[in-house]
């Protein structure tokens, strides 16, 4: 008759095997999802900075008309108080 030392060490290993086995299947879980925020994040970041650019280019071109309305305003308004024709 021969005995396993380790026999009544089986229901433990059985039920720690299943909690192993659920905490894995809950990590996986976890991280799949945590894919799919960063996903959502990289996302809205890249069209975030894709606004941020359309708007700094629209405001230079805006800033570029501005200055040359200036200029124009003031030879305009040089000419007028000086009486000069500009040539």
């Amino acid at each position: 008759m021969t005995t396993n030392p380790f026999a009544p060490f089986t229901k433990a290993f059985e039920t720690w095997q299943k909690l192993a086995d659920d905490s894995f299947a809950r990590t996986a879980a976890f991280y799949k999802q945590m894919d799919e925020v960063e996903a959502k994040h990289v996302e809205r970041t890249e069209n975030a900075f894709a606004e941020m650019a359309k708007l700094t280019k629209e405001t230079l071109a805006y800033n570029s008309q501005l200055a040359a309305e200036w200029r124009k305003l003031s030879l305009e308004t040089m000419k007028s108080a000086f009486g000069a024709e500009a040539g």
